[in-house]
């Protein structure tokens, strides 16, 4: 399975990548993106530990002061770990939009938000679970 680069932006508000099913001999891409971040060297040698040796299933990094999140995807075994893991992340990019923005999470735009993040995801997802 190969790895995959999505893109996408949160209106004008918030820029997302997300690399699904990582390939670890393309690493270097990754972390470029992921210095873009401000992220050092050894911080991300030793995310790109924990994904590899699989003490995490997916990872979200985000710079507030940036407006970007860069979301990791360790090879899923199922559809459903995939669902909960993309739950989970897109959870966590939300929370970096609303501490920038310094909105409380509470009622519907931050839903609304969440489902948004979702609904992009899934446009790649749904590509991957053929192949599961």
């Amino acid at each position: 399975m190969a790895m995959i680069r999505q893109e996408f932006y949160v209106e004008h508000y918030w820029k997302v990548v997300v690399f699904w099913n990582i390939d670890y001999s393309l690493f270097n891409a990754i972390r470029e993106d992921l210095r873009s971040l401000g992220m050092s060297r050894a911080e991300t040698g030793k995310l790109r530990e924990e994904l590899e040796s699989g003490k995490a299933k997916a990872v979200t990094c985000s710079s507030i002061e940036e407006h970007i999140s860069i979301v990791l995807f360790n090879i899923h075994d199922s559809k459903r770990d995939y669902m909960n893991s993309i739950a989970h992340e897109a959870e966590h990019v939300k929370q970096a939009m609303l501490e920038a923005y310094d909105v409380e999470d509470r009622e519907e735009a931050p839903a609304y938000t969440l489902g948004y993040l979702i609904g992009k995801m899934y446009y790649v997802f749904k590509e991957l679970i053929c192949s599961l």
